[in-house]
């Protein structure tokens, strides 16, 4: 019996043989094609500084760089080898699914690199929106994309008509629609959100009763930190109609804003000296702006006589908001303690606004 006429599943065994070859070939091959990349890698000069090639190469690119060189090589050498047309079809059908997975991989990294290669251009250009926000956005979007689009090249691959699944998705597209149309308000709400640019990663914003830190913009919602450490997450086509409050855009002024309530023992012209004399003990803190001080006899109540104290300040480096506006009620007390007024009830309806 002739050793080269021998079959198994209807192979020749010699071809089995060149087959077993074939596989140990393309491994080692892998590793030197891996070794090669990583050697190229570490040859930062083959590309500018903070481009997207090297972004994108600082990423581990190597393994499924490899893969596919590998994975095309075995293609062709399938190919030469002949074998009956069952075993090359999962032969092939077997390279082709590892072939995507590896290009889906890569195009996977890419997205992410055409990201860091947005946010690292916006610095150049000193565009923040863009730097905190859309590149971020543009590069969740490619990712979703490739993700899409590959699950897609790897049911063709499985031999899955791809025409008629997406015909079929087609007919319940109306039924979808319905189904996802709060997803996709919340779609263009982000996208609103992100080319309006009424707030930005970090940003101190209310919403509603809700204020905090804007600590993420996703595909759904805005995620804002408030000032019990809570996390408030709220739907982007909710945040893209309602009235929201930047505080970071007072221009560096915050507004103190007071109705003060006296009994009605006082008179008119001892208000007025109230007014004048905390008017002057504000004036001497320089952090209150001159040009936008009131401090004056308000109206006649139905129990107390008011006077309104309204001024802007600048914070110093490392002060609190609360701690500056508690040293003004400081002061406001003991200057009502050394003009002999009494308040009427505690009315304090203290005023935080944008310039």
């Amino acid at each position: 019996m002739n050793f080269s006429d021998t079959a198994l599943l209807g192979v020749p065994f010699l071809k089995w043989l060149s087959l077993l070859g074939i596989i140990i070939v393309l491994y080692f091959a892998r590793s030197l094609v891996l070794w090669t990349l990583l050697k190229l890698k570490k040859a930062k000069n083959y590309f500018p500084q903070k481009t997207f090639m090297q972004l994108f190469f600082e990423l581990e690119v190597e393994k499924g760089l490899s893969w596919i060189l590998i994975s095309l090589v075995g293609l062709i050498l399938i190919t030469a080898i002949e074998l009956t047309a069952s075993a090359d079809k999962y032969a092939m059908l077997f390279i082709k699914l590892f072939l995507s997975i590896n290009v889906i991989r890569i195009c996977y990294l890419a997205a992410e690199a055409f990201g860091s290669s947005i946010q690292e251009w916006a610095k150049t250009t000193n565009t923040e929106p863009l730097n905190g926000q859309l590149a971020p956005f543009a590069s969740k979007t490619l990712k979703v994309t490739v993700i899409v689009v590959g699950a897609l090249v790897l049911l063709q691959n499985l031999g899955v008509n791809v025409t008629a699944l997406l015909a079929g998705l087609g007919i319940g597209g109306v039924a979808l629609a319905f189904a996802a149309q709060d997803t996709v308000a919340n779609v263009f709400g982000t996208i609103t959100i992100l080319l309006d640019g009424p707030f930005k990663l970090g940003d101190r914003i209310k919403i509603g009763e809700t204020e905090g830190f804007v600590e993420n913009i996703g595909f759904r919602s805005t995620q804002i930190r408030t000032f019990y450490n809570s996390l408030v997450i709220i739907p982007n086509s909710v945040v893209a109609k309602e009235k929201i409050d930047n505080l970071e855009k007072r221009n560096g002024w915050i507004r103190f804003s007071e109705v003060l309530s006296f009994t009605y023992d006082a008179n008119p012209k001892l208000l007025h000296s109230f007014s004048e004399n905390l008017k002057y003990q504000l004036l001497q803190d320089p952090a209150v702006d001159r040009e936008r001080i009131a401090v004056h006899f308000n109206s006649f109540g139905d129990s107390a006589l008011t006077v309104l104290v309204n001024f802007h300040y600048r914070l110093a480096v490392n002060e609190t908001e609360l701690a500056k506006s508690n040293s003004y009620l400081d002061l406001i007390y003991e200057v009502t303690e050394t003009q002999k007024l009494t308040f009427a009830f505690p009315t304090r309806t203290l005023l935080v606004e944008n310039k």
